[in-house]
């Protein structure tokens, strides 16, 4: 499992299909929500290239920039998730009679918790470039535009769903608090 980690982009599509179904507990959910968002930023990045050939605006070539940037973001994402739970299950993994066991699982916790959360900020913003484009776009490409708002949408949704998981396993509760707040304000977006 360790020799994957940072090498998503490396992987077919096929062995990381066959990771997903293994019995392995990476990768998982948390990088499908991050993969979601990058295929659905690729996709308005293709909605972009494809508009610009008929009618080239600076607004167009920004959002291009934009969802090329997003992409990236995710995709590290998807890594940063496989790492964050791998840690997670170490830290469960540590001999109960070991002093910083609870520690290592609070803040393996804590990480595994804001990568989610990341992605969900991310698929926010995602969605309000997608809004942008939307009526920028070629009309040929609307069905495109249309799959990337469901996939942005389930990248927040799937995110936030990783997150109010592993809240409920953390202990500090005023840090439960504060990141349950935010993925309640992600949600009412």
């Amino acid at each position: 499992m360790e020799e994957r980690m940072g090498e998503l982009r490396s992987r077919t599509i096929d062995d990381f299909l066959r990771e997903l179904a293994s019995a392995s507990a990476t990768p998982g959910g948390g990088s499908v929500a991050a993969l979601s968002g990058a295929i659905a930023s690729d996709l308005g990045s293709m909605v972009c290239r494809l508009t610009l050939k008929r009618a080239p605006t600076d607004q167009l070539k920004d959002l291009l920039a934009r969802f090329v940037s997003l992409e990236g973001e995710f995709l590290e994402l998807a890594e940063a998730d496989e790492s964050a739970f791998s840690a997670v299950m170490e830290a469960y993994g540590i001999d109960r009679s070991d002093e910083s066991r609870a520690s290592r699982i609070a803040s393996a916790l804590l990480e595994a918790t804001r990568v989610p959360q990341r992605v969900a900020e991310l698929g926010i913003d995602l969605l309000q470039d997608l809004c942008t484009l939307a009526p920028l776009g070629s009309k040929q490409s609307v069905s495109d535009a249309g799959v990337a708002a469901h996939l942005a949408t389930a990248a927040v949704r799937s995110a936030l769903l990783n997150v109010r998981i592993n809240l409920a396993y953390m202990r500090d509760r005023a840090m439960v608090e504060e990141m349950e707040k935010a993925a309640c304000a992600l949600d009412d977006q």
